[in-house]
């Protein structure tokens, strides 16, 4: 079955390879070919009969620091609406560190089980993953800006 993923998204033109210090028994990133998003799938152990889409959202510093500056009723507010929408996308999320106002990273990601796996539902569940770790970006980027001085790939 890992070979089929692979195959998946390499057949949709995708960037797929597995990330440096990987420890896990599959673990592939991909990317279209200019590199961001990337979303991993890994599948934790030779015996766990699912693979985990995932996609890890660097929250950038500088909007950490707006975050910080804003009321925290409408800080507050502003992580609410992701968090409940991300939950209506049918995806898990995860802000870390956890019980924190400022969220450092924001995880999205999705089971997607091994029995029986087709094409169509990985990619649907990948695509999930992807176009709700896009959502975090846009909607941190629509509210705060992109900045003149940050790099492009500051959510990569």
């Amino acid at each position: 079955m890992e070979n089929k993923i692979k195959e998946w998204l390499t057949s949709l033109g995708m960037k797929v390879w597995t990330p440096d210090g990987a420890k896990e028994y599959f673990h592939v990133s991909a990317s279209p070919p200019q590199g961001a998003p990337v979303v991993d799938v890994v599948r934790p152990t030779n015996m766990t009969p699912f693979y985990i889409v995932g996609m890890g959202i660097a929250v950038h510093q500088a909007h950490q620091d707006t975050l910080r500056k804003m009321s925290t009723s409408s800080r507050k507010a502003f992580i609410d609406e992701i968090k409940y929408y991300l939950m209506e996308m049918e995806v898990d999320v995860a802000f870390l560190p956890p019980g924190q106002e400022i969220p450092q990273l924001i995880n999205v990601s999705k089971v997607v089980y091994q029995d029986g796996l087709r094409a169509n539902d990985f990619l649907d569940t990948f695509y999930s993953v992807r176009n709700a770790g896009t959502y975090v970006i846009m909607r941190f980027l629509d509210a705060f800006g992109a900045g003149e001085n940050r790099p492009s790939t500051m959510y990569g």
